[in-house]
């Protein structure tokens, strides 16, 4: 029994360092103000790629991307932004406007002057408040991934969502967060994932306390960054997905230097639903430019 319980804790440890061997990326943190971030961080290239994630989500999400472009010699970093993933937890600050100026410090005090910079969902609305922001570190270029300048819709907005079926969302939230989490995950994705995938996102979704979720939220869909979009004077990628190829063609439209892609067959986690077709538009972008 004894060289059983042996023999099972070997393998076991050698599992893990089998698995740990094989992750791509160093996970880091870094002091950023009252924060410490934690980053993951890849390659070794002189062109730094940052990846910014949405709302409850974590650094993990992009692990097709850092993959697949620190192959292609770039300095790759993905953040949890305040309050997600292992990023430290605060009662106050919880906001997008605080989010942005947390990049700002973050990419200072790396010393990254230049960045490419995407973000995905509510990591849009981060790069739209950093961009606008007196201090940035102005971009190499910057991609916006299925993300709105504003949630809620207007007479002359018609891409969000009605006051009622925004409180019905804090609702549900507020009554069954599992519930809601579970239902959001699933319904990233336009086809059937792997049970093992979904878990791993829901378990990195649920790090992020429900009141931080419930405070970012309110914040998605209150605040209106249209005015950010003629700002935007670097190169600039729009992906969306098939059904919000409108929205895509909105922001286009108000963005003097942009592009827009769209990837089909693809729910609202399009980069990890289809990573392939996401990775080669990115990357056809940056070597057009």
């Amino acid at each position: 029994m004894r060289a059983f319980r042996l023999l099972f804790v070997l393998l076991t440890l050698a599992f893990a360092a089998f698995a740990a061997e094989k992750k791509p990326w160093k996970d880091m943190s870094l002091q950023v103000g009252d924060i410490k971030m934690h980053y993951l961080d890849a390659g070794s290239g002189t062109r730094q790629l940052i990846f910014v994630p949405g709302l409850m989500m974590i650094a993990e999400v992009w692990k097709e991307q850092i993959s697949y472009f620190t192959a292609r010699g770039f300095h790759v970093l993905a953040i949890d932004p305040r309050s997600q993933g292992l990023t430290t937890k605060t009662e106050a600050g919880n906001t997008y406007h605080q989010q942005a100026a947390d990049l700002f410090v973050f990419l200072k005090n790396l010393g990254i002057e230049h960045p490419i910079l995407v973000g995905w969902s509510a990591g849009v609305t981060v790069l739209l408040e950093y961009i606008s922001s007196p201090e940035t570190l102005q971009p190499e270029f910057l991609v916006l991934v299925d993300g709105a300048p504003t949630l809620l819709n207007q007479d002359d907005y018609t891409y969000g969502q009605t006051m009622q079926q925004a409180r019905n969302m804090l609702l549900s939230i507020e009554d069954g967060r599992a519930k809601f989490a579970d239902q959001f995950v699933r319904g990233m994705f336009k086809s059937r994932q792997s049970e093992l995938l979904y878990q791993e996102i829901l378990t990195g979704s649920s790090k992020t306390p429900t009141g931080t979720v419930v405070a970012l939220f309110f914040d998605l869909f209150t605040g209106d960054r249209r005015s950010a979009l003629p700002r935007v004077t670097v190169p600039t990628l729009i992906v969306m997905t098939a059904e919000r190829r409108a929205l895509g063609e909105y922001m286009q439209a108000k963005i003097p230097r942009s592009k827009l892609e769209v990837i089909p067959d693809a729910g609202h986690a399009l980069f990890l639903e289809k990573p392939q077709a996401f990775n080669q538009r990115l990357e056809k972008f940056f070597g057009e430019q």
